[in-house]
């Protein structure tokens, strides 16, 4: 019996789905949202708290909806994060091209006299 229920394909309780929206948004923080998407950060960690008030008021059904939507908007933050920092890497990698490339045409000039 125990193995049937197992397999019914039914949704995770909301505790799994809850568990899942606080380990995105701490991933989402760790990675720095908090400074390349902090709206996203912030709407994810209002959804939680949603999320939990829902499932202390026993409405199941809110509370995975609300963790659901605050999973998806912790990974939202982390893709913008990341997104955030390789654009600051390319940015870094393109000044010190154009570095090494202003210093190559400087030792190219002939000496002045």
């Amino acid at each position: 019996m125990l193995l049937l229920a197992a397999c019914s394909g039914q949704p995770a309780k909301p505790d799994a789905s809850l568990v899942r929206a606080k380990t995105a948004i701490d991933l989402a923080t760790l990675a720095g949202a908090t400074r390349y998407a902090p709206a996203d950060l912030n709407h994810a960690q209002s959804q939680l708290q949603a999320a939990n008030a829902a499932q202390v008021q026993g409405d199941e059904k809110r509370a995975r909806y609300q963790a659901e939507e605050a999973e998806a908007n912790a990974q939202l933050a982390l893709a913008r994060t990341q997104a955030g920092k390789a654009a600051e890497a390319a940015l870094q990698v393109q000044q010190g091209n154009q570095a090494l490339q202003d210093q190559m045409e400087r030792s190219n000039e002939p000496p002045q006299r």
